[in-house]
C-alpha cells in the first residue's frame, strides 16, 4: 500500500459500464502508482459488476458496498473517513465517466510537495462528448482570484481535484443537507476556514459533457440551493457587491431555461 496518494470514486447503477472501464483504466495506467477506493453506492447492474471484477487484479483496488444509493456526498465521505484512517498525505477526486491523463496525479502530487501552502489543488480540462463542449476549459489559478471568483462560478472542476488530507482532518466532509450542490458548498467552506486554493495551468483530465451534464443545471430547486448557498458565504466571506448580486440572479435565471438555451449557454458564455 502506497501512503501517498488515495483517490476515492463512486459508481452507482445508471452509469455506462464502457465509460466506467475508461475511468478506471486511466487511474491504473498513471506514472505515479496509487491506491483506488470505490464506493459501489447501492445495487448495480450485472455489467458494472463486471468492469470491478476485471480491475480487482490489481492489488491497490480498493471496492466497498452500500446496501442502498445514497448519493454522492455520502459515498465521498464514506471513503475520506477510510482513507484517512489509513494515513494518505493526499486524498484525489476522480469521477466514473472522466478520463485522467497519465501525469495527472504525479504534476499535482510534485507540486504539493514544493508548495506547503496549498491545500486544495486543481487543474484545466479538455471536454468531450458533446458538440457544446470546450477543448481547453481554464479556471482561475491563485487563491485571490479563486476566492472572489467563487461567490459566482466553481474555482475547481471536480474531478481533478486533490486535497491534503490534512484539510478533512478536523471533521470538514461534503455537505449532505445541501441539495445538488454539495462540492460547490465544501468548496465556499473551505474557503470560510481558512484553505487555500490553486489550480494548475494545463489540462490533467478529459471531462465527458452529455445531457445529463445539462439536465443536471436546470430546475427551481437547484437554482434555489445555488442562490441562497452563494449569496450565504458571499457575505460570509465578504464578497458583496451590486454586480455579483446581480450575477446571481441571471444565474438564477439561467437554472430555470430550457434544456437547448442551457446547453447554448454552456458552450458561448463561459
Amino acid at each position: 500500500m502506497n501512503h501517498s496518494v488515495a483517490i476515492i470514486l463512486s459508481v452507482y447503477r445508471a452509469e455506462k459500464p464502457q465509460y466506467f472501464y475508461e475511468s478506471l483504466s486511466s487511474l491504473f495506467a498513471q506514472t505515479m502508482k496509487v491506491d483506488v477506493y470505490l464506493y459501489v453506492d447501492g445495487p448495480i447492474t450485472e455489467s458494472l459488476q463486471d468492469v470491478i471484477k476485471y480491475f480487482e487484479k490489481y492489488q491497490n483496488f480498493y471496492t466497498f458496498y452500500g446496501e442502498v444509493n445514497k448519493g454522492l456526498a455520502f459515498a465521498l465521505n464514506t471513503l475520506i473517513d477510510i482513507t484517512l484512517s489509513k494515513r494518505y498525505t493526499y486524498i484525489a477526486r476522480m469521477d466514473t465517466d472522466d478520463i485522467s491523463h497519465q501525469n495527472r496525479i504525479e504534476k499535482q502530487f510534485a507540486f504539493l510537495e514544493k508548495q506547503n501552502d496549498i491545500d486544495v489543488l486543481g487543474s484545466y480540462c479538455h471536454e468531450f462528448g458533446s458538440e457544446y463542449a470546450l477543448d481547453l476549459k481554464r479556471v482561475p489559478l491563485d487563491h485571490d482570484s479563486l476566492k472572489k471568483y467563487s461567490i459566482i462560478r466553481c474555482p475547481f472542476i471536480h474531478p481533478t481535484v486533490m486535497f491534503r488530507s490534512t484539510v478533512f482532518e478536523g471533521g470538514i466532509r461534503y455537505p449532505l443537507d445541501t441539495r445538488f450542490t454539495e462540492d460547490m458548498a465544501l468548496w465556499l467552506n473551505l474557503l470560510e476556514k481558512g484553505f487555500r486554493f490553486h489550480n494548475l495551468p494545463e489540462v490533467l483530465l478529459d471531462y465527458r459533457i452529455n445531457a445529463n451534464t445539462f439536465s443536471r443545471r436546470r430546475g427551481i430547486k437547484k437554482a434555489f440551493s445555488e442562490f441562497s448557498l452563494r449569496f450565504k458565504y458571499m457575505m460570509i466571506l465578504k464578497q458583496f457587491s451590486i454586480k455579483r448580486c446581480l450575477v446571481l440572479v441571471i444565474k438564477f435565471i439561467f437554472h430555470l431555461l430550457p434544456l437547448f438555451m442551457i446547453s447554448y449557454a454552456y458552450k458561448k458564455h463561459r
